[in-house]
């Protein structure tokens, strides 16, 4: 399970192993051991968490110059913190579905597994990497995503792996256990998916500089400033992008004519460009920003879901941040459903870094059919983590948000994972990471319709979801406490 997290595996081994992680560990929760249940629910938890996320310690230890011990318990902290979740759903999983049918001991597990997941997505601001329906991206349990989103891929997947674990207590070889096998071998094929070309389509020149973390915000950003310049100035695509932070200075910091060069170029050579930058302004206070160049006026998007701790710090955990060498400035907020971008035939969804993990504030988006984005577009800069699974992880993040809003996406990152997804999730073309380049390709947006999760999930969030994992579980504690008040009366 640690390795379909990673990335590690081939793409559609990923689907397998996730199921086979998720078995094992339903098949000691079924079992009549006297085995500390919840504390190895918790273990498994951590363990695959922390497998998943580990390259924070990059970040942490490298980049923020916290001592080794620390930075190995920050991370030990938060991966078992984020543990409690599973560790208390899974525990009215274990403690209340006695009364309970196999089948309905499948539904809660999978209901028990899916608020866990919410919980850590939404709550304190939200941490949802490694969802383990992205292993699926994949799979045939993709074809979900336009309907249900992640968590409903994350349930569908927790399902299985339940009704896997149930199928081998059965005494018998039964037409119900072959069933579940077979259900199981389906979910784990690859997804065959059409290629279309047909729709409006837009030529893209995504820009990756790979400069490395640890000089970009001093001696390499006037040499970076150069190369973004003549890439813009050379680029001749309809759309130039350039990753997040691109320009590590506030417009009014910048070289003496700089910024009017690149106003001057896009409009004169009527493209469009989207510029990643620091913001700051007197009413809004500064931003994590992405400026749109080339139309009638400049248009500022400003990132909305901020990193805890790398863009804003809750008061009560400074003290942890100034511990660091890196310096915390607090960001502030975007709204959550700013108006794309509009260039030509095409309106522009801006998401800067790990915005485009929290699908349903996409969603919010698409509520207007008029303004809905035909293209998303993220900006990204990653090289706080090194040459790691991260890269993979978070393309594989970005293909999902293709695959629920049957929309493109093309991705321009500092280090790695530049990339253009077609509207079916597909990776079309990929720049080499960890190299210096611009990746040229052409996109087309073949759909216009909005998808039915964008549908409900623009209207009301991932409510649905938590309502009806909520009802099963509140199910489950109310037959279990039913049967131990049972039990109380007849002795």
């Amino acid at each position: 399970m640690a390795l379909a997290g990673n990335g590690l595996a081939s793409p559609y081994i990923r689907g397998v192993l996730q199921i086979m992680g998720l078995t094992a560990l339903c098949t000691v929760l079924d079992s009549r051991s006297r085995l500390p249940k919840i504390t190895i629910a918790w273990l498994f938890s951590t363990l695959w968490l922390a497998a998943c996320v580990w390259w924070l310690y990059i970040a942490l230890h490298h980049y923020g110059g916290l001592p080794v011990a620390i930075t190995v318990l920050a991370l030990f902290l938060l991966c078992g913190g984020l543990a409690l979740y599973y560790a208390a759903a899974l525990w009215v999983y274990v403690y209340c579905t006695h009364p309970f049918s196999k089948v309905q001991k499948a539904m809660v597990f999978a209901a028990c597994w899916t608020l866990a997941e919410l919980a850590r997505a939404q709550w304190w601001t939200g941490f949802p990497w490694a969802a383990i329906g992205y292993a699926h991206v994949d799979g045939v349990l993709s074809y979900a995503a336009p309907w249900t989103g992640i968590y409903g891929l994350c349930f569908l997947s927790a399902l299985l792996s339940s009704a896997l674990a149930q199928s081998l207590s059965f005494r018998q070889k039964t037409l119900k256990h072959w069933s579940i096998w077979a259900a199981v071998v389906i979910a784990c094929l690859p997804a065959v998916r059409e290629t279309h070309t047909a729709g409006p389509s837009l030529s893209v020149n995504l820009l990756q500089a790979n400069i490395s973390q640890d000089t970009k915000f001093r001696e390499a950003r006037l040499p970076a400033l150069q190369w973004y310049q003549t890439a813009l100035f050379d680029s001749t695509a309809e759309l130039t992008v350039m990753p997040e932070t691109a320009l590590p200075y506030f417009k009014d910091e910048l070289p003496e004519g700089y910024w009017h060069s690149l106003v001057e170029k896009t409009v004169a050579d009527q493209k469009f460009a989207i510029v990643g930058l620091p913001t700051q302004d007197r009413e809004r206070g500064y931003g994590n920003s992405a400026i749109g160049l080339g139309g009638p006026q400049e248009i500022q998007y400003d990132k909305h879901h901020l990193v805890p701790f790398g863009e804003f710090t809750p008061e009560v955990l400074r003290w942890f941040t100034r511990m660091m060498s890196i310096d915390f400035g607090d960001f502030n907020r975007g709204a959550v459903d700013q108006t794309p971008f509009s260039w030509k035939e095409h309106r522009l969804a801006v998401t800067i870094c790990y915005e485009d993990l929290f699908g349903e504030e996409l969603a919010v988006r698409f509520n207007d059919a008029q303004t809905a984005p035909t293209l998303f577009v993220n900006l990204s800069n990653i090289a706080w983590f090194g040459d790691t699974t991260v890269v993979k992880q978070h393309l594989d993040i970005a293909r999902m948000r293709s695959l629920e809003f049957k929309r493109p996406t093309v991705r321009a990152t500092n280090s790695g994972g530049t990339a253009i997804i077609d509207a079916q999730g597909r990776l079309q073309q990929q720049l080499k990471p960890f190299t210096r380049g611009m990746l040229y390709g052409v996109v087309h947006s073949p759909y216009q319709d909005i998808t039915f999760f964008a549908q409900w999930a623009g209207r009301w969030g991932l409510k649905p979801i938590w309502l009806l994992c909520g009802g099963w579980m509140l199910l489950a504690v109310m037959r279990g406490r039913n049967r131990s008040e049972n039990s109380e009366s007849v002795k």
